[in-house]
């Protein structure tokens, strides 16, 4: 089941944090990122039987408001390769398309091979760009957009 989190639950971001931690380290969203997000952006949950296997968060493009920038996408290391972050992507961009979103833009780890695969083959990301260093030397990412028209001609 996947549904949009619209109130702030204690228990609930911390499971939030779980996944992030889990699934970027020190990179991961704390609750001081989750709760604006939750408040001020959008973010998607995943549950298998009852329990929150995943999630995803967006927040607008304020230089092109039709733009959403996906901030990250973390699922549970024992659910992961069973196609429920797919599900979860997919799912968010339906409902970012409703709310007339036309594009999504994401960052992405040049060395992620498989993301940026799924982002490509399996969405339909196009890379635009490679910007070194964005998070520090070494740190380096890709830049990857997706119009949501074309996403939502496919299905």
């Amino acid at each position: 089941m996947i549904e949009l989190v619209k109130n702030v639950e204690p228990d609930l971001v911390k499971r939030l944090v779980e996944l992030e931690i889990s699934a970027f380290d020190d990179g991961g969203l704390n609750k001081w990122h989750l709760v604006p997000l939750i408040r001020h952006g959008r973010v998607f949950i995943i549950r298998k039987d009852q329990e929150v296997v995943g999630l995803i968060q967006y927040m607008l493009d304020w230089d092109c408001p039709q733009r959403a920038y996906m901030v990250g996408v973390s699922t549970d290391k024992n659910f992961r390769g069973k196609g429920l972050g797919t599900r979860l992507i997919e799912e968010s961009f339906k409902s970012l398309y409703r709310e007339d979103i036309t594009e999504i833009e994401l960052t992405v780890d040049p060395k992620n091979a498989a993301a940026v695969a799924i982002y490509e083959k399996k969405l339909g990301f196009q890379i635009i760009e490679l910007r070194e260093n964005e998070y520090g030397p070494g740190e380096n990412r890709l830049i990857m957009k997706l119009q949501l028209d074309n996403f939502m001609q496919k299905l």
